[in-house]
């Protein structure tokens, strides 16, 4: 049997990466100094396309409109077309983990300004939207729907949503106003109740595709790779068997698989210690890039890795296929 069968064969998966710069986690951290903040972007990218461009592996990139506006900024994100497979999407203008608390115009300016800064800066039209901190008010299925839009991916259908949301407050310096709008950040006990696998919702006539942020089938705790590397930080062993059992369960229910990579992924304790908070950033950068290596090797032989929009054109032919079948004759 020849490659592109082996390939074909293989259930389909998506992989995205949530591109936030280090003044996102140092606002939401509650830092005074984020706006000063130097950027890890450049090194971030170099990295990630390195690892997939050597691996052979489609990414979808959520970008932050904000960062376009810096010109070292635009051409780290720009870096990513050199990879045979890239799709560039939206991730809000200013990266406000609580569009819950904003208004249908304020909304409207997050996701139509990054759409245009995308669209002037990298020269491609975006079709798919993350709200930061997985916040997706239904004002924001709207927007999407009035720009054509083809997928949100902002559900993360975690049993853990409550006690990530709680160790987050407690790590940061957040205060006030902006502690009182983290309070639902990652969602509550109600994200278990939507689906763990793509599903299509009709807004305003029209059809949008949510792409879940795909957790452990059956237990519905996070699979991505920041958590895999928090595990790893307490055991390889351990974090490596989750995996391989997450993968393995995916398989076996039918779950078509969307994981999501973030920079600290690929940064180690030494590159940048303002973000010792965030999970995994204790870890030596040889050590983190070989488990980040080693997962995404895991997944790449596991399922055929597209991105997002490719699994969005699968799913709607699916979906034809489907209709054709029950028309009448």
């Amino acid at each position: 049997m020849n490659a592109s069968v082996k390939k074909d064969a293989r259930p389909p998966a998506s992989l995205s990466v949530d591109f936030d710069n280090k003044w996102a986690y140092l606002r939401a951290a509650g830092r005074q100094d984020w706006e000063s903040a130097s950027s890890y972007l450049p090194m971030a990218a170099e990295r990630m396309v390195s690892l997939l461009g050597e691996l052979e592996l489609p990414v979808t990139v959520f970008v932050v409109g904000r960062d376009l506006g810096c010109e070292r900024d635009t051409e780290a994100i720009d870096s990513f077309k050199t990879l045979e497979s890239v799709e560039f999407a939206n991730h809000s203008m200013n990266h406000l983990p609580w569009m819950h608390t904003m208004d249908r115009e304020e909304i409207f300016a997050e996701i139509a300004g990054t759409h245009q800064a995308i669209a002037s800066s990298l020269g491609v039209q975006p079709r798919g939207f993350r709200g930061p901190g997985f916040s997706c008010p239904e004002e924001v299925l709207r927007v999407l729907a009035k720009l054509d839009y083809a997928y949100d991916a902002s559900v993360f259908p975690t049993s853990v949503a409550p006690i990530a949301r709680a160790v987050f407050l407690a790590r940061t310096k957040l205060k006030g106003e902006q502690k009182e709008k983290a309070k639902q950040l990652y969602g509550g006990f109600a994200a278990m109740r939507n689906p763990n696998r793509p599903f299509c919702r009709t807004v305003e006539a029209s059809r949008l595709w949510e792409i879940p942020v795909t957790v452990m089938p059956l237990t519905r705790t996070p699979i991505h790779f920041s958590y895999f590397l928090f595990l790893a930080g307490v055991s390889k062993l351990a974090a490596k068997s989750y995996l391989r059992s997450a993968l393995r369960l995916c398989r076996w229910t039918g779950t078509t698989p969307s994981l999501l990579l973030h920079p600290p992924d690929v940064l180690g304790c030494e590159d940048d210690p303002d973000m010792a908070y965030f999970p995994g950033m204790k870890m030596p950068r040889a050590e983190k890039l070989k488990l980040v290596r080693w997962a995404l090797q895991r997944y790449g032989r596991t399922f055929n890795v597209q991105t997002m929009i490719q699994q969005v054109r699968s799913l709607n032919a699916e979906a034809e296929a489907c209709r054709t079948r029950m028309a009448p004759a």
